[in-house]
């Protein structure tokens, strides 16, 4: 899990098709990229794009090269991937959130802040495992890989020693709410999303937190 160098292969009984799950590795960078650039539905890529538009370079093989570094969260070491029939098929990306002063709603920043992130930097649930992104390409959905991925990081949270797993969900990405309410998430708190061409949804991101079993 993680980086721990352990390889996981089950056979699924539901598809009859086989699948692994693995540590990343840094040539994983490219795919790691595309793959989180769909899990954050824009957030992602609003950053990238920011720095290629200064360093006049594409904003995915700006995220490529961020990937392929192994220091930090935002790097192949956070990442497992997951392979059906030997084929890449998605990713989990999940770190730890440290220890912190819990949320004070009256810094809940508004629809109008100046920071396009501000609300996700508000939603981080302090000393929780959090599950930064989970994705799947298009051609593998419908397999549960990506339920068997939220399991992989309910067992990474707990082989660290976390109590809690954390994700924040556009609440009008209805279809992943009501997939992490089944797997036992809660809403805990709530922020306005600040608009942004590059961000689909309106309304709040949510933050949903789970016990680790």
């Amino acid at each position: 899990m993680g980086g721990t160098g352990v390889t996981y292969q089950h056979m699924s009984i539901e598809t009859s098709q086989q699948y692994k799950m693995r540590p990343a590795r840094s040539d994983d960078a490219a795919d790691i990229a595309r793959l989180v650039a769909i899990s954050s539905d824009g957030i992602a890529m609003i950053e990238w794009q920011q720095q290629a538009h200064k360093e006049q370079r594409d904003a995915l093989d700006v995220a490529e090269s961020i990937y392929q570094i192994p220091q930090g969260n935002y790097s192949y070491t956070s990442a497992t991937m997951i392979e059906s029939n030997s084929e890449l098929a998605g990713m989990l990306l999940a770190f730890a959130i440290p220890p912190a002063a819990p949320r004070n709603p009256k810094n809940r920043p508004g629809s109008d802040d100046v920071n396009v992130f501000a609300p996700y930097i508000y939603l981080e649930e302090p000393n929780s495992w959090n599950i930064c992104g989970v994705a799947i390409y298009a051609q593998f959905r419908g397999q549960g890989l990506g339920t068997r991925l939220m399991a992989l990081a309910n067992e990474q949270a707990k082989e660290r020693g976390f109590s809690r797993l954390s994700l924040v969900v556009f609440e009008q990405n209805a279809a992943s709410v009501r997939l992490y309410q089944r797997l036992g998430y809660e809403v805990v708190d709530r922020a306005p999303i600040v608009p942004h061409p590059m961000i689909r949804y309106v309304g709040d991101a949510l933050l949903m937190t789970r016990p680790v079993i």
